[in-house]
């Protein structure tokens, strides 16, 4: 699994890229093996004006399923990151659970379910009043 961070109109320090790094392994990587691949952007909305306009882009690729995208801004680079992950771990938790209670439920027993004893007995009868 691998956790590609890009970067758009902002530079960032080597510690802050290790953070994000290690906050979304935590988060998300070693939990789930069905995560191929997470990509974290961050950018910069206003650039340097200043404000609330820290963005982190969080998308996860799953096998066999749709991507999650969760987006977060605020104007901590580390509380952007930390919102982002926390919502991706839930809403990655969530889905994986919808997949596996739509993967355990049990078949339509009904679908394949046939009635032989009302035959068999309609038979019976067919015959026993000779019109068979």
């Amino acid at each position: 699994m691998r956790i590609n961070l890009k970067l758009r109109h902002v530079s960032i320090n080597q510690g802050l890229e290790e953070y994000v790094r290690r906050r979304m392994d935590f988060a998300l990587a070693t939990r789930y093996p069905q995560t191929h691949q997470i990509d974290v952007t961050l950018s910069d909305i206003n650039g340097p004006r200043g404000g609330e306009d820290k963005r982190c882009q969080v998308r996860i690729m799953i096998a066999g399923q749709r991507d999650i995208v969760i987006d977060d801004v605020q104007d901590n680079w580390q509380v952007a990151i930390d919102k982002a992950a926390s919502r991706a771990n839930r809403t990655l938790t969530r889905r994986l659970a919808k997949s596996r209670s739509k993967n355990n439920r049990p078949s339509d027993r009904f679908n394949n379910w046939q009635d032989t004893s009302i035959e068999a007995e309609s038979e019976d009868y067919l015959y026993a009043a000779g019109e068979h």
